[in-house]
């Protein structure tokens, strides 16, 4: 089902980010040790058959899957008639805005309806968030004023011991293990073995 597993997320050197967006390096032993405390996963994109096990195990453990996108780019660059259009398009799919007006999500309740786009994140939870609850989250996890990873993972994750959280990353920054394929992968992190 995985590409990689890191338990702990210290095996693999990775980018990380203080909680400001500033890269910050991992081999730091303060850094390391807060790191340490959180595992991280990486599930192949291009290999639906990986994808769609991690799916249904999450479906299978009674996890909610909330899928988020923040669009304030793409929406800046829109004519006002491509920005109705494209919002009447997101309600037309259940997709919901929270907190800044620019970011959606939407809850995914089967396989089939598991969407993304090329820097989705995925909240997986076996708790129910409302549309504060995903809103406050996003704000302690520092994803409104930094990168994906960051420290505040190494806080918040320990507390909430049945939260994974996740990025799509498409052919961006990560190599396929053993080759110079850069390939599509959901990077997860969490403070469970899974």
């Amino acid at each position: 089902m995985f590409l990689e597993k890191h338990e702990p997320s210290t095996i693999e050197e990775y980018n990380w980010f203080d909680e400001s967006g500033t890269i910050i390096d991992s081999e730091a032993p303060l850094t390391k040790m807060q790191i340490s405390k959180i595992n991280r996963y990486i599930i192949e994109l291009d290999e639906h058959r990986a994808f769609s096990q991690f799916i249904n195990w999450l479906f299978h453990n009674k996890y909610k899957i909330y899928c988020l996108d923040d669009l304030k780019f793409e929406v800046r660059n829109m004519t006002n008639i491509q920005r109705i259009l494209f919002e009447k398009e997101k309600s037309k799919e259940n997709w919901k805005q929270i907190g800044d007006k620019n970011i959606y999500y939407i809850e995914l309740k089967s396989e089939d309806d598991v969407t993304y786009g090329w820097d989705s994140l995925f909240f997986f939870s076996k708790e129910s968030f409302n549309c504060n609850a995903l809103w406050n989250l996003y704000n302690e996890l520092k994803l409104n004023k930094s990168r994906f990873p960051n420290l505040s993972f190494t806080k918040i994750l320990p507390k909430n011991k049945d939260f994974i959280i996740g990025r799509v990353s498409m052919g961006e920054s990560y190599f396929k293990p053993g080759t110079n394929e850069e390939t599509d992968v959901l990077i997860c992190y969490t403070a469970q073995k899974i």
